[in-house]
């Protein structure tokens, strides 16, 4: 007869302390799952070669910005239709003056080439659109992104034109995509001039210079699409709570566009070393040839899978829950179908807490130890977010974890685990293994429950460790000697499934709400906190321990520098030239507590009022009157349709300027702006400022026509004016000093460094 372990053995110090220690490790090795394989010395035919599409992207790219409707695109341009053409292909341009407007509020314009060419048979049949843009932000060379999926795309046209698919395959090179999407949007605006008909897409992204590729955003319904790309013979890493997530946040890819547009494909990203994204460290010498591999062998096998596919499944209203498991086994089921297994495991995880007893009977319920987990979760979210804030008391940065974030994620869970551990200590001190087991995987699964009903895309997650859970509880019930051996398990299944994607949480999103990270570590520990059972004897040495832990992973987070060369400081300088006012100053676009010493000397906080929509307080300090140019706006036209709406024609004269932006104020209730051919849409209130922007060359001469609601002034007395800025890329000679001491530890980002002109519109 088997006998369970004593309960000695299960609530002394040694094994609890034993148990943290594991979890420790495990956790500080949480992103192990998501190391790629090396980059391959020899290919096959068949397979991607990275070295190749490395070499071409170099020939292609010369590290120089090369933002939309810019000399420096049209040198690219020209570069990357040679590069075409030397594979034997026939690109083509097409162009537009186009705009985007996404949140509504504010649209964004300017004059964009696309670069498509076409393999496989010339018919009329629905292509496979593979899709990565060409152009950069202005302060970076763009290698990752998007010159990773430039790259790819190039490699793979090299395979398609050696093995011609049974499909036409359409590469779509777009132009503008950092402006707004402008690329992407311009082909849905103008569908009817490409000589070919959508059938699915794959787009290529990054969002930053290395890590694996993800499967991250999906069109609907996905069963089809997901079920063709898992087949792409590369390590899958995806799952549908990613995509889901992605719905709901503001963020947005060329693929989001065709979305819209009622297109269905995948999009496929890199997203490590965020550090370097749209910073002039984004160059090839940081661009990580693994992660080019990874996403060109995912980029061939899914465009294979996809000529070779039955696309009629994506006329249903099919979608499925996936997820990958250690970045090997890929597992999806239909929504439906993984609703009702969870509903299932959470309904045993009910009985569980009540479990038959050997003798006959069930066993009564331990409300401590079902009060644990619950209690657990609220106080570990509490305890990270009081610790952030302490934190930010003693160190003055904005992202003081940004060099070093693995030590602000131990301190996290160092306190976490000594939160835990004092619930185990105090709340339920002579709860047994069995009743923690089932009360932390009842509560595990009724959240998993909530936010399947809240958003589907989250089932997979909670169910592949929720039957694993079942399984191990149930071979603990019929085999209790084993019953650690179960228990650990299903706790290693947990961290499997959870702790890579708390790093990939901390990859994507950062360290700033550390309260989730409390909560969602609380949620995964509970159930490993079974391992131990309640801590009715050495708890003080169970706490003195982990309090040491907390307390080293604080000092560590406190002492380590803020910034590094590998993770710099996000760093521009503004300098702005009010018009009106005949008044100039420039501004540090980082916090002052952020900023290196020889800048922070240089600049006063609070001294000059900041740009507008520029934030609140930023070191600064004056500079010559002496703007970099001028902005001329000239009203063409001023009508009134019968329904009562206005609009107003303006021309733009802004000669160099790299962008022109029109600041109108919420009172005008504008509605649509248009720019070239098209009108769009812009959102109907309430709003404090509207914000029209036209961008590159396009800027100098640009025609706009703002149409207002109807019943609306353009200004009248009380309400602010509207304000037209000149944007110019680099700074005046008596700011450079600040530039030039920005430091190793510090880099330019998005539009980098600028000067800014602004004054107010004269309308009436």
């Amino acid at each position: 007869m088997n006998t369970p372990i004593s309960a000695k053995a299960k609530t002394s110090a040694p094994w609890a302390l034993g148990v943290f220690a594991v979890l420790f490790v495990v956790f500080f090795f949480r992103a192990a799952p998501l190391e790629l394989d090396s980059v391959r010395a020899s290919n096959t035919p068949d397979q991607f070669d990275a070295e190749r599409a490395i070499t071409r992207l170099s020939r292609v790219l010369d590290g120089t910005p090369h933002p939309v409707d810019s000399a420096a695109l049209d040198e690219t341009r020209a570069r990357l239709m040679q590069e075409i053409r030397s594979l034997g292909y026939s690109p083509e341009l097409r162009t537009a003056n186009v705009c985007q407007s996404l949140s509504g509020t504010a649209a964004r314009c300017a004059f964009v080439q696309n670069i498509f060419f076409t393999a496989g048979p010339a018919t009329n049949d629905p292509a496979v659109v593979v899709s990565a843009h060409y152009d950069s932000v202005e302060a970076s060379p763009g290698f990752g992104d998007d010159g990773i999926g430039v790259a790819v795309w190039l490699e793979v046209a090299q395979h398609l034109k050696q093995q011609p698919p049974t499909r036409p395959v359409v590469f779509l090179l777009t132009d503008g995509e950092e402006t707004g999407l402008l690329g992407a949007q311009a082909f849905v605006d103008h569908q009817a001039d490409y000589p070919f008909k959508v059938g699915r897409i794959i787009n290529l992204e990054a969002r930053g210079v290395r890590g694996p590729a993800l499967m991250f955003e999906t069109g609907h319904p996905n069963a089809g699409v997901v079920g063709d790309w898992a087949k792409n013979g590369a390590r899958p890493f995806s799952n549908s709570m990613m995509t889901a997530v992605y719905e709901l946040l503001p963020n947005s890819t060329d693929l989001t566009v065709h979305i819209n547009a009622g297109f269905n494909g995948v999009n496929v990203a890199i997203s490590d070393g965020l550090d370097f994204y749209h910073t002039n460290h984004d160059d090839l010498a940081h661009l990580d040839r693994a992660s080019v591999q990874h996403m060109g062998d995912q980029a061939l096998g899914a465009t294979r899978a996809f000529v070779a596919g039955d696309w009629s499944i994506d006329q249903t209203n099919s979608d499925i829950a996936y997820a990958d498991i250690g970045s090997r086994i890929f597992v999806s089921l239909p929504q439906v179908f993984a609703l009702v297994l969870l509903g299932l495991c959470f309904g045993i995880s009910a009985m569980m807490l009540v479990r038959p007893s050997r003798d006959g009977g069930w066993q009564k319920l331990d409300w401590r130890a079902f009060a644990f987990p619950p209690a657990f979760i609220v106080a570990a979210g509490l305890a990270a977010f009081l610790l952030q804030q302490l934190l930010s008391l003693v160190r003055p940065e904005a992202g003081f974890w940004t060099a070093y974030p693995q030590g602000l994620n131990m301190a996290i869970f160092s306190m976490t685990a000594l939160v835990g551990a004092a619930g185990l200590s105090w709340l339920a001190p002579k709860s047994n293994r069995e009743a923690i087991y089932a009360s932390a995987w009842f509560w595990f699964l009724i959240v998993g429950m909530g936010l399947t009903f809240a958003v589907a895309g989250f089932s997979m997650i909670f169910l592949i460790p929720g039957v694993v859970f079942v399984l191990a509880g149930g071979a603990a019930w019929l085999f209790p000697r084993y019953q650690l051996i179960f228990y650990g398990i299903a706790s290693a299944t947990l961290a499997l499934m959870f702790f890579p994607m708390l790093h990939l949480l901390d990859v994507m999103m950062g360290l700033s709400i550390s309260a989730m990270f409390g909560v969602v570590e609380a949620m995964v520990l509970a159930p490993m906190l079974a391992m131990i059972g309640g801590i009715a004897s050495g708890k003080m040495k169970v706490m003195a321990a982990l309090g040491a832990a907390a307390v080293g992973a604080v000092v560590a987070t406190i002492a380590l520098p803020a910034y590094t060369v590998e993770r710099p400081l996000a760093l521009n300088f503004t300098a702005h030239y009010d018009l009106d006012e005949g008044k100039a100053a420039v501004f540090a676009g980082a916090r002052a507590g952020s900023l290196p010493e020889a800048v922070r000397d240089q600049l006063t906080v609070g001294e000059n009022p900041s740009p507008p929509g520029g934030a609140s307080n930023l070191a600064s300090r004056k500079i010559a009157f002496t703007p970099p140019g001028k902005v001329d706006v000239a009203v063409i036209s001023d009508t009134t349709a019968e329904d009562g709406k206005r609009t107003i024609r303006l021309q733009m004269t802004a000669p160099d300027a790299r962008q022109v932006r029109l600041r109108i104020p919420g009172a005008a209730n504008p509605i649509a702006v248009g720019f070239g051919s098209s009108l769009y849409a812009l959102r109907a209130g309430p709003a404090e400022t509207y914000i029209v922007d036209v961008t590159g060359r396009a800027a100098n001469g640009a025609t706009l026509d703002i149409t207002l609601a109807p019943q609306t002034t353009v200004a009248k007395g009380g309400t602010a004016p509207w304000l037209v800025q000149g944007f110019w890329t680099g700074l005046p000679d008596d700011a450079k000093a600040l530039a030039d001491a920005r430091s190793d530890r510090a880099v330019r980002i998005q539009m980098g460094d600028v000067s800014i002109t602004t004054g107010k519109l004269a309308l009436k």
